[in-house]
């Protein structure tokens, strides 16, 4: 096994901006688009929730747009304005939407920059990157781009075909080239992505928990340790709390709490999505699982992760140990692999314990620590304070740094050239933008070719049913119409 190495904290540093400290409502516009955002439940709606609502409270201005027709009323009105883009799923990714590549669109985000007047546009990695580099390009707004989700992971995970996430480890270095900075949430993550040819920022978002929501006292409210082990509260609950699909490796956590099964481990699976169903027969007092399909709201969350003993993971392509962090601040320690966001987040030893990557028998030595020993190695204050740098106002600084820099970095670059110099660079800019529209065509076509297959099929389809009704309605007229020709010949012959 790994040395227990803890985290180092250095990887989060406590920056100053420059538009944060001045206290004279002198804020930045930003115009900011998430692939994720509320009623949408996953880490990157969390942390852009948080991240609007800390913008408009710091007197920043925020502009949205959204694929959320039905966006959360709180977030909405942090916002200034909110333009809503059509979108739709992925072929090969159902599971989340994007915006579509089209003209309509298009004319949204112009609409967006042009209104907003905005310092920088601030906009998650996603394929409809078209969209954004053209209007900023041409109104000369600077661009960032945060990637928040392992993509190439993600597909492998999700057994998509080899030449699909190709294309995706293709287009991400592109994507981030054509915008004046990358940023992304941890410093395990901003590794990763450097090897595949995306170089980040030197400084990363992090996360937090709203310790209003999430802390030790909720374990009080709710009776779920009674509700997850079907009436034996005394039991030893691990709990996973996320997305059910096939990435989140859950099988681990199944055979794992299935070695103490008879030490009186219980495991709960709080959450729900595509692998549901391969789970859910679990459910039940003779399995020691309780599972039900469904996402709870973030106060019911905080008091399932207050109550329970241990909160776990099996994921290995997390950027950011969100749940780990939530799990620390109620007070409970956190079990896990050791990889990406969760070794940025879990101090070994103080906020729990990090095990080796689906090494079963590593996570079973640790988790026969917690159940001898938990109250004893994790206080829950001991645990609180391991957790004690990832605050709100802390993310919010060096954000605004990230937008500081990206913004002077452009403005440097025009300082830097001669006039002449500076308006030819200015027509690349536009060329490029030119040039963009038709790469945003063909990324279209390609989207969109698996639908138009897929409609073509069916329209051929119904239409050879079509035609076999027509061919078997006209077979039975006809058959119909020498039966009558028969009787009446045989009527003329007799």
């Amino acid at each position: 096994m790994q040395g227990d190495t803890p985290r180092n904290n250095s990887a989060w540093p406590i920056v100053e901006p420059e538009c944060d400290r001045t206290g004279d409502g002198q804020g930045m516009n930003v115009l900011l688009y998430s692939h994720s955002l509320p009623p949408w439940v996953d880490g990157v709606s969390t942390r852009f929730r948080a991240h609007i609502k800390m913008l408009e409270e710091r007197g920043h201005q925020v502009d949205l747009l959204t694929i959320e027709p039905e966006l959360e009323p709180s977030v909405r009105k942090c916002a200034h304005s909110t333009e809503v883009l059509t979108s739709r799923c992925l072929y090969w990714y159902p599971a989340k939407r994007f915006p579509d590549l089209t003209v309509a669109n298009l004319a949204k985000v112009w609409r967006a920059c042009r209104q907003s007047q905005a310092d920088v546009m601030h906009v998650t990695m996603c394929p409809a990157m078209p969209l954004f580099y053209i209007c900023t390009a041409i109104l000369d707004i600077p661009l960032m781009v945060s990637i928040h989700t392992d993509s190439v992971t993600l597909l492998n995970k999700c057994k998509q075909p080899w030449w699909v996430v190709q294309i995706v480890k293709a287009l991400e270095p592109l994507g981030s080239w054509v915008c004046d900075a990358a940023y992304t949430v941890s410093p395990s993550y901003s590794a990763i992505l450097l090897q595949r040819g995306i170089k980040c920022m030197d400084v990363t978002w992090g996360g937090y928990a709203n310790p209003d929501v999430f802390r030790p006292e909720r374990r009080f409210e709710g009776h779920w340790r009674e509700r997850l082990t079907f009436g034996h509260p005394e039991g030893f609950i691990i709990c996973y709390a996320g997305r059910i699909s096939p990435e989140k490796d859950i099988d681990f956590l199944v055979e794992l709490t299935r070695q103490f099964k008879d030490r009186g481990v219980w495991l709960a699976l709080i959450g729900d999505g595509p692998a549901a169903e391969d789970f859910v027969h679990l459910h039940g007092e003779e399995h020691q699982v309780y599972f039900v399909p469904k996402f709870l709201g973030q106060n019911e969350l905080a008091q399932v992760y207050a109550s329970v003993d241990v909160v776990t993971s099996a994921s290995t392509f997390e950027t950011f140990g969100y749940t780990a962090l939530e799990a620390m601040q109620c007070g409970t320690p956190f079990l896990g692999p050791r990889a990406q966001g969760f070794r940025d987040v879990v101090s070994h030893g103080k906020g729990g314990y990090l095990f080796d990557a689906r090494d079963l028998s590593s996570a079973a030595h640790y988790l026969e620590l917690l159940l001898n020993e938990r109250t004893e190695l994790f206080p829950r204050d001991g645990v609180v304070a391991a957790v004690a740098d990832f605050t709100a106002l802390n993310c919010l600084k060096r954000t605004l740094v990230a937008y500081e820099r990206v913004k002077a970095k452009r403005h440097a670059t025009k300082q830097s050239l001669d006039p002449v110099t500076r308006v030819l660079v200015r027509t690349l800019r536009i060329f490029s933008a030119l040039v963009m529209v038709v790469f945003m065509a063909i990324n279209w076509i390609l989207l969109s070719a698996p639908y138009s297959y897929v409609a073509v099929c069916d329209l051929a389809a119904r239409a050879r049913r079509t035609a076999g009704g027509m061919w078997d309605r006209r077979m039975r007229f006809t058959n119909l119409t020498r039966n009558r020709v028969l009787v009446g010949s045989q009527v003329v012959n007799s």
